[in-house]
């Protein structure tokens, strides 16, 4: 159901109101027992402010609301017993629910991509078919550079990767001692047109940063074997991978560069955080493991403790 402001809870909408408000986070051992007066002011509550549910949210909610109706007026008689029979109802209702499926239409064709993506992927395939390059900021493995590799395929373009650059030669490509050039992936896609993924910027060295800037300011760039400047091909675009906002160093990623405004100017800054519904997906029925995980990663977050990425690396 959606959210109706004018809605009068009543014996007849009690189990909607209930399965509106598990689907938005609510825990359904605190509702059940609720009164129709208190379950009317919790409802109102929510408003349309808070998130909308996710499919699988919305999923979880009907089959745990089935469950409570199936219970004696409503209560609880066992907790446990009701939490297995919810699993039970849950799992065959998420099994049912349809997988992402982007359809992207372009000059070149129409392409679908079919299966499990990450929650961000349409929005930034959006912005680089408008070749707007993009910066995606959030935490180690949360599925950014996962991302970034769908977009080349949304928009049948090559790609071409590129990880931490500690020198503008590993930017730019250099001469060697004999004379020949050896190039770099963003020589290739900025000459040729192809999706550049650059991973790490907020690790870059700072003059290979400037460089990237320039050549996304003016549209041109000046190669080691060539005096005569090459011009951006139509198909080129970037998308560019951080931990940070370009805010420096913290007390989880260590390593980071504080970024100039002109650099950050640049780019479409687009939040990316772990995708909830992948999570459960690759979880299979392990719920109490994959709860386990959610609590040790908000507890890791809050107290921004040092550590390896808690949760499934969404490859």
């Amino acid at each position: 159901m959606r959210y109706d402001p004018d809605l009068i809870l009543t014996t007849d909408n009690r189990n909607d109101v209930i399965r509106f408000l598990i689907g938005h986070g609510y825990h359904a051992a605190e509702l059940a027992p609720m009164s129709n007066v208190s379950l009317a002011n919790t409802y109102h509550s929510v408003g349309p402010e808070r998130t909308p549910a996710t499919d699988i949210q919305r999923a979880t909610a009907e089959a745990i609301a089935r469950t409570i109706e199936a219970m004696p007026n409503g209560r609880f008689p066992d907790e446990e017993l009701v939490r297995y029979l919810a699993r039970k109802e849950c799992q065959a209702m998420i099994d049912n629910v349809p997988a992402r499926k982007l359809e992207i239409s372009s000059p070149q064709g129409t392409v679908i991509i079919d299966g499990p993506v990450h929650y961000r992927t349409p929005l930034v395939i959006k912005i680089a078919a408008l070749g707007h390059p993009i910066m995606m900021v959030g935490p180690a493995g949360c599925g950014k550079t996962t991302i970034g590799e769908h977009v080349p395929k949304a928009l049948q373009l090559a790609l071409f990767i590129t990880s931490t650059i500690n020198d503008t030669h590993e930017l730019l490509g250099f001469v060697d001692g004999h004379g020949k050039y050896h190039g770099t992936p963003f020589r290739n896609a900025f000459e040729h047109g192809g999706v550049w993924i650059a991973d790490e910027i907020d690790a870059w060295d700072a003059s290979a940063l400037l460089a990237a800037n320039s050549a996304l300011a003016n549209g041109f760039v000046t190669f080691p074997d060539n005096h005569a400047p090459i011009t951006r091909h139509p198909d080129f675009r970037m998308v560019a991978t951080a931990n940070t906002f370009g805010t420096g160093a913290d007390r989880v990623y260590v390593g980071r560069n504080e970024l100039d405004a002109a650099s950050l100017d640049r780019f479409a800054l687009i939040e990316v955080d772990y995708d909830l519904d992948l999570e459960r997906l690759f979880a299979g029925q392990n719920d109490r493991w994959l709860e386990r995980v959610w609590e040790v990663r908000k507890a890791v977050n809050k107290n921004k403790i040092r550590h390896e990425p808690v949760g499934i690396r969404t490859y």
